[in-house]
């Protein structure tokens, strides 16, 4: 997998390409352009987009861009920090919340950092990539996801990392704010972080890790035990393939990956932004999804065919074999219209009410049981050992008595609606299954 980070930083656009793979983080190339050189950093990105399409290209714009405050929502989804703090941070930010764009850090202890840009700011970079065709999926800043550079360290102690674009204050592992530098002396602003810190938060910085721009700098006097080059670990140096000079320059893209591929990136790619995309790109995507959609539905189309194909094969074979065995058992019969209905007919005739059952016999035993009261059965069924009488008794009393008697040849009898007729007589239905004494 490919990554293509494009820094703009304020005094330069950095081009990084790393392939990561397994555990690893290789960094294949980079380049460093000078601001306004916005010709060669076009023609360097519609070149690398060419090269390698499969690449995640990420947009890292400068933290002046940028602004954060600490939150307390009882909410760890990033999702629902994004939809609520327009309305917590409300009439608290330089403008409207209507035009930034936000996103958050949720820290170990349940707070979170939340950070915010302007909408018309940041799309302006992502339109100045799109032109060249390398249409970002993130838009971060690098100082987001230096937590992944901090050495070991005693937990407890203030860690600022620094480069020439700003600085972030780290306490256990935890960003605890960011600062964008605006002067000309790196130094001067580093001083400006760490009494910033002192003063309002009442912190004490214990180091302060220069990288990037700033990794080669002439360390002030009286601040030698604290102000150091960031340390390397292992994975950023072989990044780099040991190289410590271009490992410290590329630190911060080096840490946009690691936290890419851990799922925990900044991202304002999402809401308005979200839609802002070249549209040739997009339009390059609905082509080839028509095209896809299309060859799914021939395919399918095929498929359905073939198998109603199939279908008709084995019906029409069946009702042959049906035809067949009918003219070897009535060969004498014209052609019937329901062969099978005529075969099914003949087997139930032949085989009389059920397997070894006598309809003669049955009709004998109910007539026996019929008694004096009963006047007689005028609806007759049996299906298989169901029997099923329809008859006129003299009184009420005489169906108890038939249901009672009915006990000698039938199991389950029951007795249905009882009507009385006008002459006092009163017809019945009755049903049950016969027992095997009575086959």
């Amino acid at each position: 997998m490919g990554f293509l980070i494009v820094e703009l930083q304020r005094r330069n656009y950095v081009i990084t390409r790393f392939r990561a793979g397994g555990r690893t983080v290789v960094c294949e190339e980079s380049l460093r352009l000078p601001v306004g050189e916005t010709a060669g950093l076009i023609s360097f990105l519609q070149g690398a987009v060419l090269a390698r399409e499969d690449d995640s290209v990420i947009l890292a714009v400068d933290p002046a861009l940028l602004s954060c405050r600490a939150t307390m929502l009882p909410f760890t989804d990033r999702r629902k920090l994004r939809e609520l703090f327009p309305l917590e941070l409300k009439g608290e930010t330089a403008c409207d919340t209507d035009e930034l764009i936000f996103d958050s850090i949720v820290r170990g202890d349940g707070t979170q950092l939340a950070v915010w840009g302007r909408k018309r700011e940041l799309s302006g970079r992502m339109e100045l990539l799109q032109a060249a065709g390398a249409d970002p999926r993130v838009v971060t800043a690098s100082l987001l996801s230096w937590r992944y550079l901090l050495p070991p360290h005693v937990p407890g102690g203030i860690l600022l990392v620094a480069d020439s674009s700003g600085a972030a204050a780290y306490g256990d592992g935890e960003l605890l704010f960011f600062r964008a530098f605006w002067g000309e002396e790196p130094a001067t602003e580093i001083h400006r972080t760490v009494t910033a810190l002192e003063l309002a938060e009442g912190l004490t910085v214990e180091r302060v890790y220069l990288m990037g721009d700033l990794a080669g700098m002439v360390i002030p006097a009286g601040v030698e035990d604290v102000w150091m080059p960031l340390p390397l670990s292992v994975e950023l140096a072989s990044a780099f393939g040991g190289d410590h000079s271009l490992a410290l320059a590329g630190a911060g893209a080096w840490a946009i990956v690691r936290s890419a591929r851990k799922g925990d990136l900044v991202n304002f790619r999402h809401g308005d932004l979200a839609s802002i995309s070249e549209p040739a790109k997009a339009r390059k995507k609905l082509i080839l999804s028509a095209i896809l959609a299309t060859a799914t539905f021939l395919i399918f189309s095929a498929d359905l065919g073939m198998r109603y194909g199939f279908v008709k094969n084995d019906l029409d074979f069946l009702n042959k074999s049906i035809g067949t065995l009918y003219r070897e058992i009535f060969p004498n019969r014209k052609k019937a219209v329901d062969e099978v209905g005529e075969v099914k007919s003949e087997v139930r005739r032949l085989s009389g009410v059920g397997s070894g059952i006598s309809a003669l016999g049955i009709l004998k035993k109910l007539a026996e049981l019929k008694g004096n009261d009963i006047a007689g059965f005028y609806e007759t069924e049996i299906d298989g050992n169901q029997v099923r009488l329809k008859g006129d008794a003299t009184t009420i009393q005489a169906v108890t008595d038939l249901k009672n008697r009915a006990g000698a040849l039938l199991s389950g009898v029951e007795v249905g609606e009882i009507r009385s007729k006008p002459d006092g007589s009163s017809s019945f239905s009755l049903r049950g299954t016969l027992k095997e004494v009575g086959r």
